[in-house]
């Protein structure tokens, strides 16, 4: 069949596939017809695979006729890979003009479970050099571009992989979250982006920006989709494990949250802050939400130990070459390396002590909590080539401030997902719901409450 426009989600298009609707070959010539279209101008992609996907295709759908009970869980759906995750079959740039073209011997484990799956990797997608960088703004490659508005950033690290799926180019990305990488991006196209618990999706052979610190999660349109993309990326799929079946056991509502509204004040702009005390309202009001209470920390506390630790396990892998290769590098992650080689090791034991500690604090809100709830990013997507944004506190820098949201959730590990809540003035606003550490089926039942009862608001 010749197909016009992409199916809304993964799963959609694995029940198509099923039925026969159009094979995988011809899914995976329209998103190769799209990217060829529409990726010139949006920058999402560094290097497509067309050779290599249309053989995979063309091998699921050879299952599909002759062997069905062989097929994997995400049989013929086309996915794009961050181009900081290892593939044999396609060159690794890690963003930078170091590895331009770099060709790696191996796979990354998540890869090699994605092609189990049967999974059709169509191509490797742009990100920030090094993935150290929340603009997706590359001296190498050039900006990743919303699809929203061009003019407008994507986020980052995982820019690409965030407009890949925005875009309809595929229905699913892989992306990584050290500070927020993949919720960033997603919250700023809007779409989803899913941090797994820390350590419950593999890391080897993704490249490290803070090993400690880093997460693997997918950016999808749906709770569903990520769940289950998910599930293969940590082996869980068809066992007792599996998020994907665990989404329609007995869902956790209505809901107790907590909201730190002590950081919302302090670092939302203003449209932000209204947007989401409507959205709670809202849930309140649907009966939802029955019971709301304040969390507090320090802000300034979370946000420079979380500097701390990522700064001095960044300098660590890059150390030796930035001694190499300095002239290399991007000026402003050479900045922020050179900043980071300046932390001691006291400095690095103190903030890995306050990060026990923090866990510790989370740990004993979820005795009452269900969920935390807070806008994925202080603002709506900026504009290219923003560096100052004004908030209540005065300018501040976009850097420090983008994360700021997305940041105590990667220094305590647990898992946290931007879902797609509405508009401001047009551009998309994300929604953070935040789980206690292990709890990610939990949260994910409660996102995908969330995204159903926020899609009656916005019908």
């Amino acid at each position: 069949m010749a197909m016009t426009t992409l199916p809304e989600t993964l799963v959609a298009s694995l029940q198509m596939l099923r039925r026969r609707a159009y094979t995988a070959l011809e899914l995976t010539n329209h998103c190769l017809e799209r990217i060829q279209s529409v990726n010139p101008d949006l920058n999402a992609f560094l290097s497509v695979s067309d050779d290599y996907a249309r053989q995979r295709a063309a091998a699921v759908d050879t299952l599909y006729e002759t062997f069905p009970e062989a097929l994997g869980p995400l049989a013929g759906i086309p996915i794009s890979i961050k181009d900081l995750i290892d593939t044999s079959f396609s060159k690794t740039t890690y963003g930078s003009q170091i590895y331009r073209d770099f060709q790696p011997q191996a796979n990354a484990t998540v890869v090699n479970r994605l092609e189990h799956a049967q999974a059709v990797i169509v191509g490797k997608t742009h990100l920030h050099e090094f993935a150290y960088g929340i603009t997706n703004e590359n001296p190498h490659f050039g900006p990743a571009r919303n699809p929203v508005d061009r003019e407008r950033m994507t986020g980052g690290s995982s820019g690409g992989s965030a407009a890949s799926v925005k875009a309809s180019l595929v229905l699913a990305s892989i992306g990584t979250d050290t500070g927020g990488s993949i919720r960033i991006p997603a919250s700023l196209t809007g779409i989803v982006g899913y941090k797994p618990t820390h350590g419950l999706v593999p890391v080897d052979g993704v490249l490290p920006l803070a090993q400690t610190l880093d997460h693997v999660g997918p950016l999808t349109r749906t709770v569903r989709d990520a769940a289950l993309v998910t599930d293969v990326l940590t082996g869980a799929h068809g066992t007792s494990q599996s998020l994907f079946a665990a989404l329609d056991q007995a869902a956790h509502t209505p809901l107790c949250i907590g909201i730190p509204q002590g950081l919302i004040d302090r670092f939302g702009t203003a449209p932000v802050k209204r947007h989401f005390a409507s959205i709670l309202g809202f849930l309140q009001e649907k009966g939802l939400v029955i019971h709301q209470e304040e969390i507090r920390f320090d802000e300034n506390e979370v946000a420079t130990h979380q500097g701390n630790i990522q700064g001095a396990e960044a300098f660590a892998v890059h150390q030796a070459r930035l001694q190499a290769h300095r002239h290399l590098y991007g000026a402003d992650v050479l900045e922020r390396l050179e900043t980071s080689g300046q932390v001691s090791a006291q400095e690095y034991i103190q903030s890995l002590t306050f990060r026990t500690a923090f866990q510790r604090v989370i740990e004993q809100w979820f005795v009452n909590l269900d969920v935390i709830l807070l806008p994925t990013t202080p603002v709506t997507a900026p504009k290219l080539g923003t560096e100052y944004i004004d908030i209540a506190e005065g300018t501040t820098h976009i850097r420090p401030l983008m994360t700021r949201f997305t940041n105590p959730w990667n220094l305590s590990g647990v898992p946290a997902i931007s879902i797609p809540a509405g508009t401001i003035d047009g551009l998309p606003f994300g929604l953070q719901l935040v789980g206690g550490m292990g709890r990610d089926a939990q949260l994910l039942r409660i996102a995908e409450q969330v995204e159903r009862c926020l899609a009656e608001r916005n019908e």
